[in-house]
């Protein structure tokens, strides 16, 4: 069974956590994950395998609107979908984009829970998302 690969990860002054680009810069290593004849976006290591993001904000969705003060939240992502995961030759789902969580009461928070887990049931019909080029 092919499993797909899930991050769940902070954002973190539009980027992600430096922890976790730490460990992407160590585990994602030239010549072991990509180079070595392996072409990106191409041949990666993990050409075939599904990938997303899951994801929560202190700030409410309005803000990663197009219009908002942080901007498009597909723009935000676009150099982790692409720049990283297409790179080394995920195919990539839509994140799951939680946001505001602080903020939630308990009930919204089980609404949210719920809706993840109906998610996952059907993940791995899902199908990629068209990321595009820089």
């Amino acid at each position: 069974m092919v499993r797909p690969a899930h991050l769940a990860i902070p954002i973190v002054v539009v980027s992600v956590p430096a922890i976790l680009k730490g460990w992407t810069d160590r585990a994602l290593a030239a010549g072991k994950i990509y180079g070595a004849g392996r072409i990106p976006y191409v041949s990666g290591k993990f050409k075939g395998k599904k990938a997303l993001l899951s994801l929560t904000t202190g700030s409410s969705e309005s803000y990663y609107a197009k219009d908002g003060d942080y901007g498009d939240i597909n723009g935000i992502l676009k150099p982790i979908h692409r720049g990283i995961l297409e790179y080394v030759g995920f195919s990539v789902l839509q994140p799951q984009l939680n946001y505001e969580v602080a903020h939630l009461t308990d009930a919204e928070r089980k609404v949210l829970l719920q809706k993840w887990s109906e998610r996952l049931k059907t993940i791995f019909e899902e199908e990629e998302m068209q990321v595009g080029k820089y």
